[in-house]
């Protein structure tokens, strides 16, 4: 069976262990042409992190698939940790993407990078660091003239996943309410202004019944910043030829902007969004990116909070 150090020495990229200190750009991207150079190896699985609709649409031939959106499960959240899911759903669900502790994966979607962010936060809070997000997307990978996948598709066989978990990335509920006695400071993802202020309210992530859950009240964490995942983005309408973040130097400058509103380097940040895997774990790789090591996401997010009976804003 071909390692992990065979495909970083293939690929010429250096792939990143959680031994290391923060994220770079060099460990966590990879273009469409490295990737498809990977296609057809041992222990290599593309995973497409959008819907079964967008998947079937269009995908990488060969890929898994996992939405983003459904990789947390609310009461595992509450029971364990604040992980996505307790550790023995999380490795079935990721040995049931033919993956396990050996496996080189690459998550694309749209190139957004949004919801392939989210893969990424998955996979690292269960020990698998050798997880890469493949810029551009579909449009990189259809402009190049690579070959395309419709409809169900032939998926990965299962393998066997031995999980790792480390609560280390993630913030828990007591956590965010705790956070401005601790000086910390809550950053709110979510694009949309109408989510910070509650007008707009949508379902929040599943149980594992998988059910969604209905979200009883709208706004957002009390002296939470609004800061869109947006503003961290290069590649907003999923573009070919563009970049998934904005250039390190931009990065460093949304921090300094942030300093106005009480961001400060070395302090703790916590992330969140509306289900967590998305807008708050993109949020949360852009700010390791821009150098600020200190951060962790709230996987919870305004899902739980919004059902819980900690104080809510709406202006």
């Amino acid at each position: 069976m071909r390692t992990a150090a065979y495909f970083a020495a293939f690929t010429g990229l250096f792939i990143a262990t959680n031994a290391d200190a923060g994220v770079s750009k060099s460990s966590l991207l990879i273009s469409a042409q490295d990737a498809h150079a990977m296609m057809g190896k041992d222990n290599v699985v593309f995973v497409f992190a959008g819907s079964k609709k967008a998947y079937e649409k269009g995908h990488i031939p060969g890929s898994a698939q996992a939405f983003a959106h459904d990789m947390q499960y609310l009461d595992d959240v509450q029971k364990c940790g604040g992980l996505p899911m307790c550790e023995g759903n999380a490795e079935k669900f990721v040995g049931g993407l033919g993956i396990d502790n050996n496996t080189t994966v690459i998550a694309y979607e749209d190139g957004k990078g949004v919801n392939e962010s989210g893969i990424w936060f998955f996979l690292n809070t269960y020990g698998h660091s050798n997880v890469k997000i493949m810029t551009g997307g579909m449009s990189d990978w259809a402009a190049a003239g690579f070959e395309v996948e419709t409809g169900a598709g032939t998926k990965p066989a299962a393998k066997t996943f031995d999980a790792k978990p480390t609560t280390k990335m993630i913030a828990t509920l007591a956590d965010v309410t705790s956070a401005k006695d601790r000086g910390a400071l809550v950053l709110d993802a979510r694009h949309k202004l109408e989510e910070y202020t509650g007008q707009d309210l949508k379902d929040g992530i599943k149980n594992s019944s998988g059910a969604h859950i209905k979200v009883k009240r709208g706004g957002h964490v009390p002296d939470a910043v609004f800061s869109p995942w947006s503003k961290y983005a290069g590649n907003r309408s999923g573009e070919a030829g563009k970049p998934v973040f904005k250039s390190s130097e931009s990065l460093k400058k949304s921090l300094t902007r942030l300093e106005a509103k009480g961001y400060a380097p070395g302090k703790e940040v916590i992330t969140y969004c509306h289900v967590g895997l998305g807008r708050g774990s993109f949020q949360y790789l852009a700010l390791q990116l821009a150098g600020h090591d200190n951060v962790k996401l709230y996987m919870g997010s305004w899902s739980e909070y919004g059902n819980s009976d900690a104080p809510v804003a709406t202006q």
